[in-house]
């Protein structure tokens, strides 16, 4: 998931960024102050705005992609845990009939053992052993998961997930287990991990995003300059609420997919791009040049000078609430390359551990180390194991033989 977010940063030489793009419209601009009555500049403007637009829509269907994906893989991973719970109870019905009947039951006990390893790839899990071998599974937060019978896991999936908003919550017995209402939450396993980045990692960096779109759009603003006292009103930048303008500060799910150059200054869709130096995009009363001078750089440089301004920008961003757009931006990509290098460090140890601890736990279980101990205690056959197993077998040799005597 985050490699598909990464995606939409890439190296920020490379233009395609949302903080390059930025950049590439703040040198546009300045370019086009440079020759405010150009009309090559005009337009190269305008068009480098549509470019940065245009790259916080593909981010935000990224981020959504990545969502609804998420989505399907939790609703993947809530199934194969409910067959994987299904397939225990068979075999750990199994292995306690078979050791209530004096049985030999290996090969079931190296089947839980594997399901077991199986499951704890989807869901943090821990387990306690009780008589005739009978085996109960709690999730690593402390919920039932399997005792006697195994619990249900549910999950209600959503088809299209709506921006801003956490999907649903995964309940096992009816107790939710992921989500702000999750009171004893599951703390590991391929689950959480879909559940982090369908509900934390997308929906922050879609707020970063989001809040870069309402910035744009109240800083390229056009005021009233008749006197009339007029409502600012979308300029450069629209959105589908214009022509009012976002409220300051406050965060508009989704408002990184709806912003847009408008229509009246775009030259691709009939727009005159001079109307970027002289105003006027909503009417006559919010012209700033009204003496139509071809040199006129007093609205452009404003604009310019609005791009360095400081913005309070909304807690869900979880970056910095007082900085530049610049700033802001570029603080997002780094936000975004960081919890990318954190997942994948946090993989890379788990992965290792996991592997490790799989080796040990079936070298040490792969037979029923208790069981084969007083099985060959009570036939007086020699117990040979490699040096890694002697300090762990030692001491359970040790206590079991003085116990025979």
């Amino acid at each position: 998931a985050l490699n598909f977010l990464n995606a939409t940063i890439n190296d920020v030489e490379l233009g395609s960024s949302p903080s390059a793009m930025i950049n590439s419209f703040a040198n546009a601009m300045q370019s086009y102050s440079a020759q405010p009555h150009s009309l090559l500049a005009a337009e190269a403007a305008v068009r480098s705005a549509r470019d940065l637009a245009d790259g916080l829509n593909n981010a935000a269907k990224t981020i959504q992609q990545v969502r609804n994906e998420s989505e399907t893989g939790i609703q993947a991973s809530v199934d194969r845990i409910n067959s994987l719970l299904d397939q225990f109870k068979t075999t750990n019905e199994m292995i306690v009939k078979g050791t209530i009947m004096g049985s030999d039951v290996t090969d079931y006990l190296d089947q839980r053992d594997e399901i077991l390893a199986n499951l704890s790839n989807e869901i943090g899990v821990r387990t306690v052993t009780r008589e005739n071998n009978d085996m109960v599974i709690y999730t690593d937060g402390g919920v039932t998961l399997f005792e006697k019978s195994p619990r249900k896991v549910e999950f209600d999936r959503t088809v299209n997930l709506t921006p801003g908003q956490p999907g649903n919550a995964v309940f096992i017995d009816g107790v939710p287990v992921t989500g702000a209402n999750a009171t004893m939450p599951l703390q590991s396993g391929r689950l959480v991990g879909l559940v982090a980045a369908r509900d934390e990692i997308s929906l922050t960096y879609q707020a970063q995003l989001d809040e870069i779109a309402r910035v744009m759009i109240t800083s390229f603003a056009e005021a009233d300059q008749s006197g009339g006292g007029g409502p600012d009103q979308a300029g450069l930048f629209t959105w589908s609420g214009a022509p009012a303008i976002p409220a300051a500060g406050t965060l508009v799910a989704g408002l990184a997919s709806q912003i847009k150059v408008n229509a009246a200054v775009d030259p691709d869709l009939g727009g005159d791009a001079i109307l970027l130096r002289d105003g006027g995009i909503n009417g006559a009363n919010y012209a700033y040049n009204t003496a139509n001078e071809a040199s006129y750089t007093d609205r452009i440089d404003a604009l310019i000078a609005g791009m360095g301004d400081t913005h309070a920008f909304a807690p869900e961003a979880k970056l910095a609430a007082g900085s530049t757009i610049g700033t802001f931006a570029s603080s997002s990509a780094a936000w975004l390359q960081e919890a990318r290098k954190v997942a994948d460090e946090g993989y890379a140890y788990q992965s290792t551990l996991f592997q490790r601890s799989y080796e040990s736990f079936s070298n040490l279980t792969g037979v029923n180390l208790e069981e084969e101990l007083a099985l060959m205690l009570d036939l007086e056959r020699s117990f040979q194991t490699s040096s890694k197993l002697v300090g762990v077998i030692d001491t359970m040799y040790n206590s079991l033989l003085a116990a025979i005597r």
